[in-house]
């Protein structure tokens, strides 16, 4: 944005005051303006969408009520970022009834729920509302995301998948 003040002089200013204001209102009369906005830090996404894979898991890896598979990770790869050095991550999906830290899976699989963290190993809480952050020293960001199946039940075999969206907030 740019503002233009033109010079002038004190009896130039009090009649464009005076040719500018209603009837009876003085030319010394106090009158201000605000101007606001923000610069804020920008960064794009390299893709729109990361898919982490978990893969086929055995009964047998899930012995036990509680019992987890493996972490698979993926990652946002920050572009074009300008005075970004943060984000503010927050997850929304469909959580897991008996446990709201847990994402609720689609498909057939019973007796298994979708465990979500940072690449840091920060838990994520699929509630939309909780921040998770990211931070890195310089270059380019790498949001990593893991996940993982958790037991939570007597196991039926079948698919298991969960969708998210992600709401980036660069800092």
């Amino acid at each position: 944005m740019t503002i233009r003040i033109a010079s002038l002089t004190k009896g130039g200013m009090a009649a464009l005051l005076m040719a500018l204001t209603p009837e009876g209102t003085r030319a010394d009369d106090r009158l201000d303006f605000e101007v606001t906005g923000a610069v804020v830090a920008s960064c794009g996404l390299a893709d729109q969408r990361i898919r982490i894979d978990l893969g086929s898991v055995a009964y047998g890896d899930l012995g036990r009520v509680g019992a987890a598979s493996p972490w698979r990770r993926a990652a946002f790869s920050g572009v074009d970022c300008v005075g970004a050095t943060r984000a503010s991550v927050t997850l929304r999906a469909r959580p897991y009834p008996p446990d709201p830290r847990l994402l609720q899976p689609d498909g057939t699989a019973r007796g298994v729920a979708i465990e979500m963290r940072t690449g840091s190993g920060e838990p994520i809480v699929p509630d939309g509302k909780t921040p998770v952050g990211f931070s890195w020293p310089g270059g380019a960001p790498q949001l990593a995301f893991e996940a993982r199946y958790v037991r939570t039940g007597n196991l039926g075999a079948g698919d298991a998948t969960a969708t998210a969206v992600v709401e980036i907030t660069w800092e």
